[in-house]
């Protein structure tokens, strides 16, 4: 065992991390890296965590469940955006996005994946909390950035969602690194770009918050992609 807590193979694993829900769910999405994060909390996550987890499950198992009740904004957010995108008449109402996020979103056996650019959760990429396994964070993007990109290169040609929904206007750049073989189409007054990648169609997003991705914007993308099917 290492100063930090974690063994080479563990370290591993936690680099490993894929995301939560289901991969063969039409809806994916895709942003930069989980909130919270310290060496403690990986050390547990590696030991209670799978490659692929529940999102309450996961949450149950460091005894934080009641999160999946709280305000979440990015989470809210896509709940919106999935219950819109479904046709569901009441997807603008708070209580029926509560309950999309606390019973559906990133669930094994509902509609959505949850998956990140960077595998290590961090509070903001203005802190960095893991100097014990990489000296700064250019040096962990250096090192583990490549392989990220690769792998969800592969995922996604191999479950092929319905939708892509990449988010965060800073991040768009290495999203299109995954999709460098996309070319992107601005739609809906340059608010987002869409593209399409065998059977996915792509999404590039601003921030999932409230001010950038409006019930408006929404109501917008929706109607946008109306006549998509679902497989």
């Amino acid at each position: 065992m290492s100063e930090h807590g974690l063994s080479k193979d563990q370290l591993e694993n936690a680099l490993r991390f894929e995301g939560y829900g289901r991969k063969s769910a039409p809806y994916w999405f895709l942003g930069m890296e989980e909130g919270g994060g310290s060496i403690e909390e990986l050390v547990e996550r590696v030991k209670l965590f799978d490659s692929v987890e529940d999102l309450y499950s996961a949450h149950a198992k460091l005894g934080l469940e009641e999160t999946m009740h709280r305000h979440v904004l990015t989470w809210r957010v896509m709940s919106k955006l999935v219950m819109a995108m479904e046709g569901t008449p009441d997807w603008q109402e708070t209580a029926s996005a509560r309950e999309y996020q606390a019973t559906r979103l990133g669930r094994k056996d509902a509609d959505t994946f949850l998956a990140e650019l960077m595998p290590l959760p961090s509070p903001s990429t203005a802190v960095w909390p893991y100097e014990s396994l990489y000296a700064t964070r250019d040096e962990y993007y250096l090192e583990v950035r490549p392989k990220r990109t690769e792998w969800l290169r592969s995922e996604l040609s191999i479950h092929q969602p319905s939708f892509v929904i990449c988010y965060g206007k800073g991040n768009r750049r290495f999203h299109q690194e995954i999709f460098s073989d996309v070319e992107f189409v601005v739609e809906v007054d340059g608010k987002i770009r869409v593209g399409a990648r065998e059977k996915s169609t792509l999404l590039l997003l601003p921030f999932l918050s409230y001010d950038l991705v409006t019930t408006a914007l929404i109501t917008r993308i929706a109607d946008l992609f109306e006549s998509t099917k679902r497989r």
